[in-house]
């Protein structure tokens, strides 16, 4: 029987496997893995579950950030795109099983797979043409990775963006209509109305015909 990882070593191995495998820093006090290109900051976050237990059960997930310094330091300003990391086969749910030296090897495997075609790869664009990664990311990965709007009208400017920002309007349900009609005219008693979102930063900058 294949002996259990502690939490901190089974999240180490992990963390350092892939920060080989993909050249990225690997912060241990902060469990990511960190890269920076301009202004950019590209980021893998790596998350414990609460039930983990030493030498019994260690789980993780991960969630990809991309960030643009320009909008500040606090992530609620800064995140321009995100993905999150799950088991494909979702057997194990939200979490991946890293206890044994097989499962995080096969762990790896898969992250590591994941990573490479989407995090890994939208860096290396980036640092080839920043303006063609930014449509890239804008044309093939917009619902995929959460992009913000606000990023790519400063980038391509904002006319590239009205088409996308209609479509986004036309698509919502009738109350989030009614909420957005509201908002236009100045109400503002709902979390959306305040925090940094696509429809916000659309009503906000007169995108949309409602």
């Amino acid at each position: 029987m294949e002996s259990v990882f502690s939490v901190e070593e089974a999240t180490q191995k992990l963390l350092t496997k892939l920060s080989e495998a993909i050249d990225w820093k690997y912060l241990k006090s902060q469990r990511c893995l960190k890269k920076t290109v301009k202004n950019l900051v590209f980021e893998i976050n790596f998350f414990t579950s609460k039930w983990n237990l030493s030498h019994q059960k260690v789980e993780v997930a991960a969630e990809f950030h991309l960030r643009c310094k320009n909008y500040g330091k606090l992530p609620v300003n800064n995140v321009i795109a995100t993905i999150s990391y799950h088991p494909k086969n979702r057997e194990g749910g939200y979490w991946y099983d890293i206890s044994t030296e097989k499962k995080l090897l096969s762990t790896f495997e898969d992250l590591n797979d994941r990573i490479q075609k989407t995090a890994v790869t939208l860096c290396t664009q980036f640092e080839s043409d920043y303006p063609v990664a930014t449509e890239i990311l804008f044309r093939d990965h917009f619902d995929e990775y959460m992009v913000h709007l606000d990023f790519i009208a400063d980038t391509l400017g904002i006319s590239v963006i009205r088409e996308k920002a209609q479509e986004i309007y036309d698509s919502l349900p009738a109350e989030m209509r009614r909420q957005a009609l509201a908002y236009k005219n100045g109400v503002k008693n709902k979390a959306w109305m305040i925090n940094r979102n696509n429809l916000k930063y659309i009503i906000d900058n007169d995108l949309i015909k409602m």
